[in-house]
């Protein structure tokens, strides 16, 4: 699904919306909505999610995107898939492979859902156009081909679902945060891909896997202490559900907790001087 108003042609728009009113998320508006599942967005203070709900300081704008469909571990899966594609970037970053984060943040789950930084900006900018005199330029993407390159290495294909079904020159699922209509032969690097369901990426399990043991030193000393672990143990939930040991659920529990205190402390604090800490209710 794209989450800015289509999927692939189909839009629905203003049919059967429910926002959700809970104390620390005000509903702000519409996101995006697709045959699969709708984003609204919301400004929040109260983080419900793995671990326990986290209140910041700060309110924040976020994206609370559902499926229609919704199962019971549906917003704990999703949460996952982000989690996984963010921290990896994480490590492409401080690699050095490209220099200017394309993943937003994953922040906490609710039921059949889950809650993310909310990207500014637009999509559709056009991958080709055509100049007078019937010349066709095709746009180039700063960082979108080392972006694309370095997951598909790790199993993650995050150039799927990338362009309108009904016009394949024109982009969906990138948000180019400042101005995506020029007519230019090189956008900025300043974009972020979204949408991680299923059905807008493929990620190879068993490839991921593979990577993280190939990897395992490097990413040991690169990430912050701790999110090796995380990475690993997700992917083991991702592929095996609860079938994983009560001990490594518990494990992956803390881990992702401790995730979500370190981003929303750092988030909460953007902007500011100075803020009191965050305050964790547990579960």
């Amino acid at each position: 699904m794209t989450e800015r108003d289509k999927e692939k042609g189909n839009e629905h728009r203003g049919r059967g919306h429910r926002s959700i009113e809970t104390q620390g998320m005000k509903y702000i508006g519409e996101g995006g909505r697709g045959s699969k599942a709708h984003v609204d967005i919301y400004l929040c203070n109260r983080f419900p999610g793995i671990g326990g709900e986290i209140i910041t300081y700060q309110s924040l704008p976020v994206a609370f995107r559902r499926l229609f469909y919704a199962y019971s571990r549906s917003g704990i899966e999703m949460f996952y898939r982000h989690l996984i594609i963010k921290k990896i970037e994480d490590y492409f970053f401080r690699k050095g492979v490209y220099n200017y984060a394309h993943i937003a943040r994953p922040l906490g789950t609710i039921k059949e859902g889950y809650i993310y930084e909310w990207v500014f900006g637009e999509e559709g900018f056009v991958w080709e156009y055509t100049e007078v005199g019937g010349k066709c330029v095709r746009v180039m993407l700063d960082e979108w081909g080392e972006f694309i390159g370095a997951f598909l290495s790790a199993g993650i294909d995050l150039g799927a679902d990338c362009t309108d079904a009904d016009d394949g020159r024109t982009s969906q699922n990138i948000i180019h945060q400042l101005d995506p209509y020029k007519a230019e032969e090189t956008l900025s690097k300043v974009w972020k891909r979204i949408d991680f369901g299923s059905e807008s990426i493929r990620i190879d399990f068993d490839k991921i896997a593979e990577y993280l043991v190939k990897y395992e030193q490097d990413m040991r000393q690169l990430l912050s202490m701790g999110r090796f672990e995380l990475l690993y143990l997700t992917t083991e939930y991702l592929k095996y559900g609860s079938k994983i040991s009560e001990r490594d659920l518990g494990r992956l529990e803390q881990l992702t907790l401790n995730y979500r205190i370190s981003t929303l402390s750092h988030l909460s604090m953007s902007g500011v001087e100075t803020a009191p800490g965050i305050k964790l209710i547990s579960k």
